[in-house]
Order: C-alpha cells, then structure tokens, then sequence
C-alpha cells in the first residue's frame, strides 16, 4: 500500500504541476480538480486522514469555484467562501495530530481561496504562497512523493509567475523571439 500511495502521489503531482502552465483559469480549475483526487486517495492509503479531508473539501470549493458565476453560488457568494473555509478549520480541527497539521490547513484555505480570485496574476501568486505550508505536512505524514511536488510546485508556479506575469509574453512568443 505504501509504494501505491506514493505512485498515486507521484501522478497528482504531475497533474497539479501541470494545472499551473495552462493559461486560463478555467483550465488550472478542472486539472487542479484531477489533482486532489488523486492526493485523496494518496492521503487516505497513507492514513493521513486530514490530508484527504482538506483535499475532498478542496474539490468541492474548486467545484464551487469554478461556477462561482451561475445560480446560488453568484448571489451568495461570501456565504460560500466563508462556509467552505470554515469546513477547513473544522476538519482541520477534526483530524489535528500535532502543531503540523496547521500547516495544511493554512496551505487548504490559501490554495482554495485563490480559485475564487478572477485575475490569473494573483491566483498563481496566493497558490504560490500555499505550497509552503503543504511541503511541510507533506513531509510531516510521509507524502513524500508528495512533498517533491510540493517543492516542484514552487518551481512550476514561480516559472508560470515569471512567464504569464513579469515577462508577459505567451510561451509561443518566447520561443520564436529566442529561436
């Protein structure tokens, strides 16, 4: 069970890196989304229950992000995101094992709360800033396949950061100017 955890760990990785090279916002949501379903299950063959329950939690708040324009969501919008984090902290304080599990929750709230920001600069940024607190819990509970995405993640994110939002050029155009 333990190498398959890490395997399953490995391809989340893989689909959460990849969720940040994609332009659209709407695009990072859904393979962002791929992502926590393969970190559920990664968390749950390691008996890191609260990692798994941020992550379910993280699906529904990408779900809820990614229609944050249609029906209920659009005009109780506040109502949800306060709703949603606070099923962070409850579940954090649900499953807490020690002063690291803190770390999760923090890395949850700002990773979800990016989703409902319109402006890919600043989702990309608050992103950036919850992989931190997920390397360290990552590490904490034995993810460590995991926890190389996590550091990976900072990588992805700050090379997406550099190309979208300080170079402002699309990945075409960097190509043909150095070719």
């Amino acid at each position: 069970m333990y190498l398959m955890a890490q395997i399953i760990g490995i391809l989340g990785v893989s689909t959460f890196l990849l969720s940040y090279q994609l332009k659209k916002r709407n695009n990072i949501i859904v393979v962002n989304a791929i992502s926590s379903v393969l970190y559920v299950l990664q968390y749950i063959l390691l008996g890191a229950f609260e990692g798994a329950a941020l992550d379910i939690l993280a699906a529904v708040s990408t779900v809820a992000a990614h229609n944050k324009d249609k029906g209920f969501i659009a005009k109780h919008t506040t109502f949800v995101i306060t709703i949603l984090t606070l099923s962070f902290c409850i579940a954090g304080m649900v499953f807490y094992k020690n002063i690291f599990s803190l770390c999760s929750v923090t890395g949850a709230i700002l990773q979800n709360s990016a989703f409902w920001i319109t402006k890919e600069k600043v989702l990309r940024r608050v992103s950036f800033a919850a992989s931190p607190f997920w390397l360290v819990y990552n590490l904490t509970s034995g993810a460590y396949g995991s926890a190389i995405g996590s550091a990976l993640s900072i990588v992805s994110i700050g090379l997406a950061i550099f190309r979208y939002d300080i170079w402002g050029k699309s990945p075409d155009k960097i190509i043909t100017k150095t070719a």
